[in-house]
């Protein structure tokens, strides 16, 4: 269950990624049965008929979170085709190999210690979220996994 300070947060987070600029190229949405959940359609800017769909979720605000692609067609977060092949992202193996991401740090355990690599919980964890997101499909896309 998520902490009530946790919870606030998010849902006024939520509402300020909804005002952000680059938020008329997403499709933003919460699963109130989920409560640090959002879902989010995006696409590179180079490929904008390439949308992706990605969940996006906590256990604790403050750590790093969980980021699964989702396929379009069936909402599957197995299914290698629904990842973009971007920096860092592994799409056989479900994850994305990156300090903010959970599976990340699944995989490297050794970041944690690491002053250099560990995670910083930013001010706004879900804003920080769907804009390195959006970065890396901007900047760092080569296709579809």
């Amino acid at each position: 269950m998520a902490a009530e300070y946790d919870l606030a947060t998010f849902e006024r987070d939520f509402a300020e990624a909804l005002e952000l600029p680059a938020a008329s190229r997403w499709s933003l949405e919460r699963d109130v049965d989920v409560p640090l959940q959002a879902i989010c359609t995006m696409h590179p800017r180079s490929a904008p008929h390439e949308f992706y769909r990605v969940r996006l979720r906590w256990t604790d605000y403050t750590a790093p979170f969980s980021i699964k692609f989702l396929s379009l067609e069936t909402g599957a977060d197995s299914d290698q085709h629904a990842w973009p092949n971007m920096d860092g992202a592994n799409p056989g193996g479900f994850f994305l190999c990156a300090p903010f991401s959970k599976e990340g740090n699944d995989h490297h355990k050794e970041w944690e210690s690491s002053p250099s690599i560990r995670y910083r919980t930013p001010e706004q964890p879900l804003v920080f979220a769907l804009l390195q997101l959006q970065f890396l499909l901007d900047n760092k896309y080569r296709g579809r996994g």
